[in-house]
């Protein structure tokens, strides 16, 4: 036991006050978090797309940002309303160009009842979604009367409604959530003071980490999926590490324990568990900042913190709270439950008795349900709103888009052609060339644009090329920059494409794959090609995912083993507690893959997969570390293998199954969100607790036990054992 809980129990007074001093400053920090996250982060910066992004905003003076605000009449000429529209817009602050279907007249619905004004910025995302409510509620409200309907949308706006409705998501979570932990607590304790107390705790952790997740947007920008995290490993960590220590003192007290005596057993071995417990959540979740995407690291972070807050809470104010309260901790109690008679061996020792059989039959059935995850197809939308719900103002303007215009047309691929200004220009034009060649070769495609179709004469374009704009008609001109220029050192040329498939569909990124296989040895040598668009952005962030899923896997099992090694003194647990909880992740997404995918019709985002498996792999630790803590003690004390599994299984699938009730809760909670990515993380997690707790820890970890034998515990708890006086051998009570 160490020197901050020995103080704890010694100055329980001061800890207290300590505490009431860190919540009281903490609830004002944690009030300004909100309006200090970023929305976003689902791209990759350091992507192909992006790199052609940048390359089109500098050389074509493109507005990075753009928001479009979408108009339908249902009863009229849309048009006829544009001129007040634009006016509103124009006086919308920060806005630096205003566009409407003359330049583009896919723009305008054929039947004229639908059109957009796309608004460009040259400002930061977060002071364009500042702007979004209020753009909102002028165009809503001046253009009422002309029986307009109105829908602001676009990247930021798409954003700004998911960090309101994380928001709203995790709010409603937390108000489904506590009085779920309310009962459940009262079902494992039957006792009201035993209940109130972990519920207070992961009250004040959520406080406390939300208000240094506030001091951390200081130094890097946190996503709004960050209260998610916090919500939903939060409450799962604290509630847990509470349950355990307190179980173990009660238990202690039930023995005939004085109290102090019985908290200083407690925080020795259920403490000393649920630290190696948190340090394992805190390595699985450290593995989410290897892809380098805000989200990941945003999620990641929340994590971390909220787990090194129940932690601290966990060793310094619960030990304090169980001092002061003594006995009392049993106050109110319920009435208990008549205690089982014991007539003999019970089926799960029967089941364990047979090690092989039991674990081949579950080791199929794990692997049966991890086989859907074979047909996974991991995506997350670019050019669809879907992972809002359908009330969303930037989803409903979207959906509004899709249905009246020609949808494709607003989500074109690009690539950008390049060469060193001091190249023969005909050098860059040989590139489009044979850019364009292979882009048509492909089939269904719409529509493919370059300087040399649109329409200009062979001489024009010579002059253009050669830089000769005078001789050029205006029109002429104006076409040829939108596709042509030279900036910076270099000479750049764009190739529109328009496919015959919506961005979002295997097709459109199939046909990204194949560009970007193809189009580097088609060029001449010396002329870059990168691909860029919405479609382009998407495959991107869902290739560094996937990318990084192997370097995420290592990274949590190598360090995992080491810290359990280090824990247990043992090499054989870490890698049995690597092969238990891969069978559950892989399990878990196998079943998400066969509900959202085979039976709601809906793809899986690609953030899914890495976040269940970080997420998960750490909490499953707790019921790992806390029940074969439990058997080793047995182990050492008694010397026999097989009663230190049974009889430490014993003592803890009560408390684990509580546990895993309170973590079901908690994930079940966020069935409610609105958001699609938050919705499958809180059913794949609940899905991965269930089999951990109910299968993997009452049937495959005592078989597998039973079957590798004394030698799972080290050589040190061999020798604690061989130095000990043998004790009498446990009766098995029978008829």
């Amino acid at each position: 036991m160490n020197a901050v809980v020995r103080f704890s129990i010694a100055r329980p007074k001061a800890v207290l006050a300590v505490w009431l001093v860190i919540a009281a400053i903490c609830v004002p920090l944690m009030i300004e978090l909100t309006g200090a996250l970023k929305a976003g982060g689902f791209d990759n910066p350091r992507g192909e797309a992006a790199a052609g992004q940048t390359a089109l905003e500098r050389s074509f003076d493109e507005t990075p940002e753009t928001l479009q605000v979408v108009l339908t009449k249902p009863d009229g000429d849309v048009t006829t309303v544009l001129p007040k529209a634009i006016e509103i817009a124009k006086k919308t602050p920060h806005v630096a160009t205003v566009q409407d279907y003359t330049v583009d007249p896919t723009w305008l619905s054929s039947d004229r009842h639908t059109t957009f004004l796309q608004l460009g910025f040259r400002v930061d995302k977060s002071t364009i979604q500042g702007e979004i409510k209020g753009l909102r509620t002028q165009m809503a409200g001046l253009l009422r009367g002309d029986d307009v309907q109105v829908h602001v949308t676009g990247a930021q706006a798409l954003d700004y409604d998911l960090s309101a409705q994380s928001e709203e998501d995790a709010a409603t979570a937390e108000l489904i959530a506590f009085p779920l932990l309310i009962i459940v607590l009262l079902l494992v304790f039957r006792s009201v003071a035993a209940m109130l107390l972990p519920v207070v705790l992961a009250g004040l952790a959520l406080v406390v980490a939300s208000a240094v997740g506030y001091l951390i947007t200081y130094l890097t920008d946190l996503s709004t999926l960050f209260t998610n995290a916090v919500s939903i490993i939060g409450l799962a960590v604290a509630v847990d590490y509470s349950l355990f220590i307190i179980k173990r003192y009660r238990d202690e007290l039930a023995e005939g324990e004085v109290y102090e005596p019985a908290l200083r057993t407690a925080m020795r071995t259920a403490g000393h568990a649920v630290v190696f417990s948190g340090l394992a959540v805190v390595v699985a979740l450290l593995a989410l900042f290897i892809p380098q995407i805000m989200v990941f690291g945003s999620m990641a972070i929340a994590g971390i913190v909220v787990t090194l807050v129940a932690l601290a809470m966990s060793m310094t104010l619960l030990p304090a709270a169980l001092r002061l309260m003594g006995k009392r901790i049993n106050w109110l109690s319920l009435k208990p439950r008549a205690p089982k008679e014991k007539t003999g061996p019970g089926v799960m020792a029967k089941l364990h008795a047979k090690p092989v059989a039991l674990l081949l039959i579950l080791i199929a059935a794990f692997g049966a349900l991890a086989f859907p995850m074979s047909d996974i197809r991991l995506q997350a939308p670019v050019a669809s709103a879907t992972i809002l719900p359908e009330e969303a103002d930037s989803r409903q303007g979207i959906e509004k888009l899709q249905s009246a215009l020609e949808f494709r047309n607003l989500f074109p691929l690009q690539v950008v052609v390049s060469t060193p200004a001091d190249a023969d220009p005909d050098k860059l034009l040989d590139g489009v060339r044979k850019v364009s060649d292979v882009v048509n070769a492909q089939p269904n495609m719409d529509k493919v644009t370059d300087v040399r179709s649109i329409g200009l004469p062979a001489e024009a374009l010579d002059l253009a090329i050669a830089g000769k704009f005078d001789e050029l008609p205006p029109e002429a001109k104006d076409g040829f920059e939108q596709l042509w220029r030279t900036h910076e050192g270099k000479r750049v040329s764009r190739v529109v494409i328009v496919p015959g498939y919506d961005p979002d569909t295997d097709a459109a990124h199939d046909l990204v794959h194949t560009l970007r296989d193809k189009l580097p040895g088609a060029v001449p040598a010396g002329v870059t090609v990168h691909l860029t668009g919405a479609t382009a952005h998407g495959v991107d962030f869902d290739e560094v995912l996937i990318d990084t899923f192997p370097a995420i896997l290592g990274a949590v099992a190598l360090i995992t083993i080491a810290l359990l090694a280090r824990a247990f003194r043992s090499w054989l647990l870490p890698l049995l507690a690597l092969a238990l909880n891969a069978m559950v992740v892989a399990a878990s997404l196998g079943i998400l893959t066969m509900v959202s995918q085979n039976w709601l019709d809906q793809r899986i985002d690609s953030t899914t997969p890495a976040l269940v498996f970080a997420i998960m792999f750490g909490l499953s630790m707790d019921y790992m570390v806390i029940m074969i803590s439990r058997m080793r003690e047995r182990f050492v004390d008694t010397g026999n293998h097989a009663q230190a599994v049974t009889g430490g299984l014993r003592d803890t699938a009560g408390l684990v199954n509580g546990a895993a009730l309170i973590m079901v809760a908690v994930f079940a909670s966020f069935l409610v969100a609105k958001i699609s990515v938050v919705q499958q993380l809180g059913l794949g997690l609940a899905i991965a607790v269930i089999l951990d707790a109910v299968v993997i820890r009452l049937l495959v970890m005592p078989a597998a036990l039973n079957l590798i034998g004394p030698r799972i515990w080290g050589r040190a708890a061999q020798t604690a054992v061989a130095s000990t006086p043998s004790p009498e051998p446990e009766k098995v009570p029978t008829h």
